[in-house]
């Protein structure tokens, strides 16, 4: 996929996501993972909770996600909030958003 495509596709929580408020602008974010199919996994309850803490700025970086915004939305608030170079606020953020959907915490629909 070209930068083009990937700066306009839509990020998305994904269903059973959810958010916890913390201090200091902190976010919990609680991933329901369901259990594979493997001999090992017989022995895991059906449905289990994996947690990720993120900070401020990742906090920050997930409100902006919401089926609506484009990637490239995304990065426009990040580098106008944080007052950022733009080169440096697209790989960031870019990076980010693919360690999200790698946790199963978003997914990204491209157009």
């Amino acid at each position: 996929m070209d930068r083009r495509r990937s700066l306009q596709s839509i990020p998305a929580l994904n269903p059973g996501i959810r958010l916890e408020r913390e201090d200091e602008g902190k976010l919990l974010v609680i991933v329901p993972i369901e259990r594979g199919r493997g001999f090992l996994a017989r022995f895991r309850p059906p449905v289990f909770e994996k947690k990720v803490r993120l900070d401020s700025i990742g906090a920050f970086v997930l409100a902006q996600v919401d089926s609506r915004h484009t990637v490239e939305d995304i990065i426009d608030a990040f580098v106008n909030h944080y007052r950022t170079n733009r080169r440096e606020g697209e790989l960031s953020t870019a990076q980010f958003l693919k360690s999200l959907a790698e946790r199963r915490i978003i997914s990204i629909g491209v157009r």
